[in-house]
């Protein structure tokens, strides 16, 4: 989604965080080695989440090994994973870029003993010790609805599709297709392929905004990525508002970051759905804690608002994503809320 050297500034100065309230446990012994494969740090998201989960680790006394980037390769994922695992990894965790790729990678940790814990995306097959994510047809399905009962079913919606490389991407894509072409079959859907690239998406802000005067509504897949480009792209097509006003534009995003909130609570985003990076981290680290010391794991609800199910074979945790609004943009619990700036 863009350079890596275009948000590595960005994604440093925004982790300042507090890390003694996540509650892991602190190992007083020779620490544990874990890896940490990101699938791609190009993405503040992704880069905001590597450098906190580093926090929380060193934190809870545990060893990380260099972070991997496979910047959006699925079989340079699969390489990192395998080095990781030869530089000594005790246990791993993953954010697979490919839910069908990622899976000889599970295969070598497995015949090392070596426990996976998989954030944001779920793999097909393979073994792991828990996978640790929101749901993205679910949240794609939200943003759908919010628009669509906005609008009362009828009008032009841009839907802005972020790396369809990715099988995050194309759920958060095809559910909300899915639910505006099954829910409200009246609203017009414009897709345009934004490939992740902030500068991408501003372009077709613009245009599509100067070409399309009925305009109603944007779905916006990943305001860590997006949001930046498609407000620069509406004002520069005179077509920023605030909501509420004469001729806005609705706006709908995927994420929740602190620039997603900020624009919430000034009014000219009208929601976001927050996907938990906080919990991702704190629950991705808490059971490859659990799992390294020969914890299993059975579907049933937990202690925090979730409830864990099987999936091909291994347990998954699926985290709440909570809908911002004006109402609760303001929230401490909401993890744009407890990064700084």
């Amino acid at each position: 989604m863009g350079s890596r050297s275009a948000f590595a500034s960005f994604a440093a100065a925004m982790v300042v965080v507090v890390v003694a309230a996540v509650g892991l446990a602190a190992e007083p012994a020779k620490p544990v080695t874990i890896g940490y494969s990101a699938g791609l740090l190009a993405d503040p998201f992704q880069a905001i989440q590597a450098d906190f989960t580093i926090a929380v680790a060193r934190k809870a006394g545990l060893k990380v090994l260099p972070i991997t980037d496979a910047n959006g390769n699925a079989a340079r994922q699969v390489a990192d994973i395998r080095k990781l695992l030869a530089g000594g990894a005790q246990g791993l965790l993953a954010v697979p870029i490919d839910r069908d790729a990622i899976v000889p990678a599970l295969d070598a940790a497995a015949a090392r003993d070596v426990p996976v814990v998989a954030i944001d995306t779920a793999p097909s097959s393979g073994k792991v010790a828990m996978i640790v994510r929101a749901d993205d047809r679910r949240m794609a399905e939200d943003a759908c609805h919010l628009i669509g009962r906005q609008i009362e079913g009828v009008g032009i919606v841009l839907s802005m599709l972020g790396s369809q490389g990715t099988s995050a991407a194309r759920d958060r894509a095809a559910g909300f297709a899915d639910c505006i072409r099954k829910d409200y079959p009246a609203i017009s859907l414009i897709e345009q392929a934004t490939d992740g690239k902030p500068d991408r998406a501003a372009s077709i802000a613009r245009n599509v905004a100067q070409a399309t005067p009925d305009l109603a509504a944007i779905y916006i897949q990943s305001d860590a990525v997006m949001l930046p480009g498609v407000l620069n792209g509406l004002k520069a097509a005179n077509r920023l508002t605030p909501v509420g006003a004469p001729r806005h534009i609705m706006l709908v995003s995927l994420d929740g970051t602190p620039l997603a909130l900020q624009r919430i609570r000034a009014g000219y985003l009208d929601a976001a759905i927050s996907e938990p990076l906080d919990l991702y981290v704190t629950y991705g680290l808490r059971y490859l804690q659990a799992a390294l010391k020969g914890e299993r794991f059975q579907p049933g609800p937990t202690d925090h608002d979730s409830r864990i199910i099987d999936h091909a074979g291994s347990p998954m945790d699926l985290l709440p994503a909570p809908i911002v609004t004006r109402a609760n943009a303001s929230s401490p619990t909401l993890w744009g809320n407890k990064i700084k700036t």
